[in-house]
């Protein structure tokens, strides 16, 4: 199974086509041919002076400088090179004089040829190791398709042969952007109960605060707590979540202030939208799995959240409708969000 099939033309649909590179036969067919077309413009030009030598400008230095670009630093010595040897064969048979300053033309022939194709080496190697690159990134990403699709097909047939089951983890996540999308206020203090409430049906959290970052990553005030917490924002853990968008654990040191773990809600831009600072979790909960979980959670909760702010602001309900309530969970796929790594303090 192919996720990302080819396009008409033969490339993928993640990415263009790659460059074909020309046969060598004619790269080097091009360089002779550019030089012996400026060898009879410029006869054409003055016969007494075929090589424009005498001219305020070098014009036969665009032959090497137009075949380093296009075919790198060879082909631009190459072509400075037939260029001087063409000037020594007519010096000698007498064709055309040569000033005394044909030395120093010849040698800007060669430096011309060989700057212009060490920029264009330098930028193919460039843009292969970047193709390189983008391939292997296509290669996880359709990895990471295909395992996500076996996954969901996998949910989906336990959830049918359990009807009866408890919502799920991507049950809450969807009622919890229905939400966001229904509700005419994005703010996160309207949304800040929900939130925590979520982290403690699905994430062993028995007491917890909200903090909003601002657009410079510092955390605010507690706008919503779970249990009996008290704000805080002046922990080391939470100002460091809210700082990088990394969730933060202090399993095997001591450095937070009363917080056990602060989850960043970031988006996929990786900027952090708000925090959840942890203050109880069960001693047998605080482990990898669970870290793991909240930086997913966080992760998800922050682009449902960054999406409602993006979008405009829906259109007021009638006085007369009925408050909305959420919808039954529906198994639907949930856009899929890069979670925030998780690091813990050492």
């Amino acid at each position: 199974m192919r996720l990302h099939p080819p396009s008409q033309h033969g490339g993928s649909d993640t990415g263009p086509e790659p460059r074909t590179p020309a046969p060598g036969w004619q790269s080097w067919l091009e360089t002779v041919g550019l030089v012996t077309a400026l060898i009879v413009i410029g006869t054409l030009v003055d016969r007494s002076d075929p090589f424009l030598l005498r001219r305020g400008f070098s014009w036969f230095a665009l032959a090497p400088l137009l075949t380093g670009l296009q075919y790198g630093s060879t082909h631009g010595l190459a072509g400075a090179a037939l260029q001087a040897a063409v000037l020594a064969i007519a010096w000698k048979t007498g064709i055309v004089s040569v000033p005394d300053s044909a030395a120093e033309t010849v040698l800007g022939w060669l430096v011309a040829g060989l700057l212009a194709g060490e920029f264009r080496d330098s930028w193919l190697r460039r843009a292969t190791q970047l193709e390189s690159f983008s391939d292997h990134l296509r290669g996880r990403l359709e990895g990471l398709g295909r395992s996500y699709l076996a996954l969901k097909i996998s949910h989906d047939r336990l959830r049918r042969s359990t009807p009866a089951a408890s919502a799920t983890l991507r049950d809450a996540l969807s009622a919890f952007r229905r939400e966001l999308s229904q509700r005419g206020e994005t703010s996160l203090e309207a949304c800040g109960e929900a939130i925590l409430q979520l982290f403690a049906e699905h994430a062993f959290v028995r007491s917890a605060t909200l903090h909003a970052v601002d657009r410079k990553g510092r955390p605010g005030p507690a706008i919503a707590a779970l249990g009996s917490s008290a704000g805080s924002e002046r922990d080391p853990l939470v100002r460091r979540a809210a700082r990088t968008g990394v969730t933060m654990s202090v399993r095997g040191a001591c450095e937070g202030d009363g917080v056990l773990v602060a989850v960043p809600l970031v988006d996929l831009s990786c900027r952090a939208r708000a925090v959840v600072a942890v203050h109880d979790l069960p001693f047998t909960a605080l482990h990898a799995e669970t870290l793991e979980l909240l930086a997913v959670i966080g992760g998800q909760l922050g682009d449902a959240i960054s999406r409602s702010y993006a979008r405009s602001p829906p259109l007021p309900e009638p006085a007369a409708a009925p408050a909305a309530t959420l919808p039954a969970p529906e198994v639907a796929p949930l856009a899929a969000p890069v979670p925030a790594p998780v690091k813990e303090v050492a």
